[in-house]
């Protein structure tokens, strides 16, 4: 019973890093990433930085102009319903002096399918919005797995570490009562003690 509860959730993992990317920003660079758009279409992107290091977002529209951003954050999300047609982007830059590791989950036309119907009853556009609402949990759900992943790789890297450390201090106390002893015991031979 173990082993299949560790296989569906190995499973559910893997399903909820299927829809996220992560991307690793070299020092002061800009990534930026392109969603085409057309008049009245939805789109909306959550992110986060390991570590809750600070980096730039800007979202622009087809003619380059900013429509939104975010100056030195952690983490974020936003949603946009487009005016006009063309290759809207999303920006992240990276001011930082060392890298940074983005995970970004963008949602396009295609998944933002709740604001779609406008003659939809009012029950049926709450479903929508719900549907909506659980995807975000869900995105933020594998945020919080990808940040579990990178502290434990950190604890675990400490761990090994300390553990290391100790064996060679280990070591030096045993060397150095070695000495003492030999040392001691030199000592007490040349008086003729011993």
């Amino acid at each position: 019973m173990k082993h299949f509860a560790a296989i569906v959730f190995a499973l559910g993992t893997l399903v909820s890093y299927a829809a996220a990317y992560t991307t690793i920003m070299r020092p002061t660079t800009q990534e930026c990433y392109f969603e085409r758009l057309k008049p009245g279409n939805h789109f909306s992107i959550t992110f986060e930085t390991a570590g809750k290091l600070p980096i730039d977002f800007s979202l622009n529209d087809a003619h380059r102009n900013p429509i939104y951003s975010m100056p030195h954050t952690g983490e974020g999300s936003y949603s946009y319903t487009s005016t006009g047609e063309g290759r809207y982007s999303y920006c992240f830059r990276n001011n930082a002096p060392h890298e940074i590791v983005v995970n970004f989950n963008p949602h396009g036309p295609e998944d933002e399918v709740f604001l779609a119907s406008h003659d939809a009853t009012p029950a049926e556009n709450e479903v929508r919005k719900l549907s909506h609402n659980i995807e975000e949990v869900r995105d933020h759900f594998s945020f919080m797995l990808f940040r579990n992943e990178v502290h434990d790789q950190s604890v675990s890297d400490t761990q090994k570490r300390m553990f290391h450390w100790a064996i060679l201090q280990v070591l030096a106390l045993a060397g150095v009562c070695g000495w003492q002893i030999y040392y001691v015991r030199s000592l007490f031979k040349i008086r003729g003690v011993v």
